[in-house]
């Protein structure tokens, strides 16, 4: 965020939500969801560069921070990260599991005004994704004026 703001590059962050993850413990047990949780995260990891910060947030929730990355190229990659998730299949002690993911982006300064604003946005952003049926892209929109958040 202090490079973002000393350079007045962009930084992105992207909260990245499993899908229905209950659902996989459930069915296949913990040893199941902890081979979907590696997966996703292999994925995401691979998906990024070496510069951008890519942790769990708790659960089964991801969170990356891109830097120097505006909302179009934050969403190009989501969008890029969510249909490889959605197009591979984890096998665990016999079983296949198909999982997809949920993804909110926001940006700083572009869509927030303020650095506090970031893990809000991406998170009003992620809430909305799960609302519109998961399995999507959805990000905060640019802000018309600085002032808005």
């Amino acid at each position: 965020m202090a490079e973002a703001e000393r350079s007045g590059q962009a930084v992105s962050l992207v909260l990245v939500d499993i899908d229905h993850f209950k659902r996989v413990n459930d069915t296949w047990g913990h040893e199941a969801g902890d081979a979907v949780l590696k997966h996703v995260a292999r994925i995401l990891q691979e998906g990024v560069r070496s510069e951008d910060v890519c942790v769990r947030y708790g659960g089964e929730e991801i969170a990356m921070l891109l830097a120097h990355t505006d909302t179009a190229h934050a969403v190009e990659i989501a969008e890029r990260l969510r249909g490889r998730i959605a197009a591979t299949v984890v096998r665990h002690a016999g079983a296949e599991i198909s999982v997809t993911a949920s993804f909110g982006v926001a940006t700083y300064p572009e869509s927030v005004t303020g650095r506090d604003r970031l893990f809000p946005g991406a998170d009003k952003a992620l809430y909305i994704a799960k609302n519109d049926g998961r399995n999507c892209v959805r990000w905060k929109p640019v802000s018309a004026s600085r002032t808005s958040v």
